[in-house]
């Protein structure tokens, strides 16, 4: 694996001259048809298909009305969507799709499967933390989002979650950090919330107007930084904050990490990012 800054990634194990494209995509909290038109609406532009899409949180993969209760948001936002029409083969996912946990998600199912499954053809949930290698390249991943006041605590069971704030099962732990630092690489690293202090001071006053009354000093998990400086992955996915941002970071053993923060499905283009990996191993954005 290169991890002298090119774009190099580890894919030893392909075999063949061909290219794999594949997608990340922010956001999608329930809309699932809105998420499968902005990746087959880039297809149908670019005239080309995507072998997997990676989605970075937030998914809502509400089955029914008693996983809705389980979801951590104000009643207002509260709205099964259209997952069930997935689970029942009405509609199919295109390609396959996996995602991870951000802060508004049915933790009373997921936490059933915290080291993840399959929960509707095409459909893979990957769990609170782990990696996974697909088309040779690797992909660690933490669900949930940085809450100091809950970093050191033990995550509660999945089946505590009607005696306690469903906000407690949205946290990432310090066992969850430690469990991802053991990977020790990456080629992608997919979390739901920003790493720390990758905002340009230029974009301040754009980033903490579009935050509206969060401070731009709460903006971004120190840990998924470390996870950044650490683990050199070549990409980082993610989304939570609802817009498109980009950003570089450096890693303690050289070369830097392109960031890709993505906005939510609603926003079309701007929830998507798609790659091209060649039979060489260099990996480049689609434009």
């Amino acid at each position: 694996m290169d991890r002298d800054g090119g774009r190099r990634v580890g894919l030893a194990d392909m075999s063949g001259p061909r290219e794999i494209i594949f997608a990340a995509i922010g956001d999608v909290h329930a809309n699932m048809h809105a998420f499968v038109d902005v990746v087959q609406g880039w297809e149908q532009e670019v005239g080309a298909s995507v072998s997997f899409v990676l989605q970075t949180g937030d998914f809502e993969p509400h089955r029914d009305e008693a996983d809705l209760q389980t979801m951590a948001a104000p009643a207002k936002h509260k709205q099964v969507g259209s997952f069930p029409e997935f689970v029942s083969g009405q509609a199919a996912f295109p390609w396959p799709v996996y995602f991870i946990g951000g802060n508004h998600e049915p933790y009373g199912f997921l936490d059933q499967h915290p080291d993840g499954t399959w929960i509707a053809d095409n459909c893979r949930y990957l769990g609170r933390v782990g990696t996974i290698t697909l088309e040779g390249l690797r992909i660690v991943f933490v669900s949930g989002i940085h809450r100091e006041a809950d970093f050191g605590s033990t995550r509660p069971p999945a089946e505590r979650i009607s005696k306690i704030p469903n906000r407690r099962f949205t946290a990432i732990t310090e066992a969850d950090i430690e469990a991802a630092l053991s990977f020790e690489s990456a080629d992608i690293l997919m979390m739901h919330d920003w790493p720390e202090g990758i905002v340009s001071p230029s974009d301040h006053d754009f980033i903490e107007q579009h935050c509206r009354r969060l401070r731009l000093q709460q903006l971004g998990n120190p840990y998924g930084r470390l996870l950044v400086e650490l683990l050199a992955p070549k990409l980082v996915f993610c989304g939570h904050m609802h817009m498109r941002y980009q950003a570089e970071l450096k890693a303690s053993e050289g070369g830097s990490a392109r960031i890709y923060c993505l906005g939510r499905v609603e926003q079309g283009r701007d929830a998507l990012a798609v790659f091209r990996v060649s039979s060489e191993g260099q990996i480049h954005e689609i434009t």
